[in-house]
């Protein structure tokens, strides 16, 4: 009987590969942009003595012990929160956003609203801890 001769295939070298994945690595670590940094501007209780003054122009956020959320004492969604204030701010960058939470409101409503102020536009933000809600 005839028996196939039996063929080797020839060994593969490894070595374009490992250059064209090394020229792949350098083409995405230069093209790649790691980090925008934005400046917003927070004014914490502890930082300021006696908060903001009485004449400032500001746009409250009040967060709701009940997790209700409050733009310019008007009840808003979360997802209406950017929106909101937008819509409260009316094109005006120089004002200031007031976050006011009222103790056992939610940590994630606070970074929501600071999020919302900063997508807003707004530079300067300021906090405050309150007891209850004063329409």
């Amino acid at each position: 009987m005839f028996e196939e001769p039996i063929r080797r295939r020839g060994l593969f070298s490894l070595t374009p590969l490992i250059d064209v994945v090394f020229q792949l690595l350098i083409f995405f670590m230069l093209t790649t942009t790691f980090m925008h940094t934005q400046l917003l501007t927070v004014t914490t209780p502890a930082a300021s003595e006696g908060g903001l003054p009485q004449d400032a122009n500001v746009v409250e956020i009040w967060l709701m012990a009940d997790g209700s959320t409050r733009v310019a004492e008007k009840p808003v969604t979360a997802d209406g929160l950017g929106a909101a204030v937008k819509a409260a701010l009316g094109g005006r960058m120089d004002l200031t956003v007031s976050i006011f939470a009222e103790k056992g409101s939610r940590t994630q409503a606070f970074v929501a609203a600071v999020e919302a102020a900063r997508l807003a536009g707004v530079k300067n933000v300021a906090t405050a801890k309150v007891d209850k809600f004063k329409p």
